[in-house]
């Protein structure tokens, strides 16, 4: 089968594609421009084309049985998730999500979340918006909220070889998860007709505070690496790896985590094993392979 993949470049898609592609599934990229294509693996065909263009993301869709939608860090997310949408359920392409979602036992609690993120995430409320419309989708929806993730690590490698972890997080720490888990949950989404359809939070085993992940830095280091947080100038640590609308996303959404104590819901890690068919991936797992390829590199 054919599978599109919106966002396939990015810290999620890159994961989906490598699960997809261990999957036996073809897999079509969609990619704003030609310069982007050469950043997929072998094997991707590449569909060049820009979100906001109806007819490129037609092209791209046709012939696809499924597709993965990612929203980029873009003021036009809203826009571009409905041309996305509206293709799919004209073309009866099944869709995944994998992004900002909320789920809740009730409804009330999910109204109680939607105001905490409303008021302290401003910025989150059009990505729900998004997260809804995927899930309003014509053909088996399955929308993938996926918590905070140990990858963004990688956006402040060079501090963390430097013997700082710079990124702000609640003393009692916040949910996190591998997005090699992900992955590999988005493409068994995308390529198995048994998949339970729905939407689902992906979870990591356990929160992770920022003291501990310097630990855990140290450790896999074999040197000191003291977590530098609460510094008042962390903003401008992220300034200097991103930019524009991801830069803003990052800053607000790492503000917040200093703030709150997002702990890992047991039935989210239970509902990610389940769907895994194993436990979800320690975070020290992924910093022991990270760390690997970052000194062998």
């Amino acid at each position: 089968m054919t599978v599109l993949v919106a966002g396939a470049t990015g810290s999620i898609g890159k994961e989906v594609v490598t699960a997809l592609l261990a999957r036996g599934a073809t897999v079509r990229a969609l990619v704003r421009t030609a310069g982007r294509a050469e950043l997929l693996p072998s094997g991707v065909e590449p569909a060049v084309g820009d979100l906001r263009d109806p007819a490129a993301v037609t092209a791209a869709l046709t012939g696809a049985a499924a597709a993965l939608y990612i929203s980029p860090h873009d003021p036009d997310e809203e826009r571009m998730a409905d041309v996305f949408v509206t293709a799919c359920d004209a073309l009866g392409v099944r869709l995944v999500f994998a992004g900002v979602a909320l789920t809740a036992r009730s409804r009330l609690a999910r109204l109680s979340m939607e105001a905490l993120v409303s008021t302290f995430l401003p910025h989150y409320r059009g990505k729900l918006r998004v997260a809804r419309r995927v899930a309003a989708a014509r053909r088996r929806p399955t929308v993938l909220g996926v918590a905070n993730y140990f990858q963004n690590d990688d956006v402040v490698r060079d501090e963390i070889l430097d013997g700082r972890y710079p990124l702000p997080t609640h003393r009692s720490g916040v949910n996190r998860v591998d997005l090699r888990d992900v992955g590999e949950v988005a493409a068994r989404a995308l390529t198995d007709d048994t998949f339970p359809v729905g939407t689902y939070a992906l979870a990591g085993p356990e929160s992770v505070s920022g003291a501990r992940a310097a630990q855990v830095w140290s450790e896999a280091l074999g040197r000191p690496v003291r977590y530098d947080g609460d510094r008042p100038d962390w903003p401008d640590v992220l300034a200097r790896h991103l930019s524009g609308a991801k830069l803003a996303d990052y800053r607000r959404s790492y503000g917040f985590l200093a703030r709150f104590h997002l702990p890992a819901p047991a039935r989210d890690i239970a509902g990610t094993a389940e769907l895994l068919g194993r436990p979800p991936r320690t975070y020290e797992s992924y910093v022991r392979d990270t760390a690997g390829s970052w000194t062998a590199g």
